[in-house]
């Protein structure tokens, strides 16, 4: 497989996509991925659209999926635009488009102040899914429900932090739950079943992680 991710931060942070490729060679019956990005800090998809040049990296031969990332409350606040860009980008792939469903903000984050956001994290993760499950509908793509891997490892684990200081942006424990729930629905298998550990995750955080994951995907 050969995977492109579009998407900012929630992209880059600790490099999911390095992770999803460290996953599979680590996994000794898991299939070969190969993965690249186009991220930047803050983006949207209007910005990947008519700025950073992914209108023709998504249109390039040989992309098996690309993975497109709005920004964590785009879908929210400015969901006319979104739908608008998941397209333009979308409609230019060659192979499956898939959605990356991120998570909702910490609980007490001032986001919630805002009635678009739901007001608290699970209603603030319900509606990014209920517009990503629109735009999925447009494009034939799936999701990845790494929000909804997030919830359920926060219920099961509430002594992991999934979070980083600001509350909204992934720690490594977060971001290598978000690579294996992107390695479990690529490969289909049990992402237990890889080897790999990222820098600033121990074996048992991992291994709680993993268990999350593979009862959501």
């Amino acid at each position: 497989m050969k995977v492109l991710f579009v998407g900012n931060s929630y992209t880059f942070y600790n490099d999911v996509p390095g992770q999803v490729a460290a996953l599979a060679r680590e996994d000794a019956g898991g299939p070969s991925i190969e993965t690249s990005r186009v991220a930047q800090g803050g983006a949207t998809l209007k910005l990947h659209a008519t700025e950073t040049g992914a209108l023709e990296r998504v249109a390039e031969p040989g992309w098996t999926h690309v993975v497109l990332q709005e920004k964590s409350t785009g879908t929210l606040h400015d969901a006319p635009d979104y739908h608008r860009y998941v397209r333009a980008l979308g409609e230019r792939v060659r192979g499956e488009v898939l959605l990356y469903e991120t998570w909702a903000r910490r609980p007490g984050h001032e986001v919630y102040r805002w009635g678009w956001s739901g007001k608290r994290p699970s209603t603030m993760r319900r509606r990014v899914r209920a517009e990503l499950e629109l735009a999925a509908r447009d494009l034939r793509a799936r999701i990845v429900p790494v929000g909804t891997a997030w919830e359920r490892c926060m219920e099961r684990y509430p002594d992991l932090d999934l979070y980083d200081a600001d509350g909204h942006h992934a720690s490594a424990i977060g971001s290598h739950l978000a690579a294996c729930t992107f390695y479990a629905f690529l490969s289909g298998r049990d992402p237990a079943q890889s080897n790999f550990l990222p820098p600033g995750v121990d074996a048992d955080a991992a291994r709680r992680v993993r268990a999350a994951v593979a009862s959501v995907v």
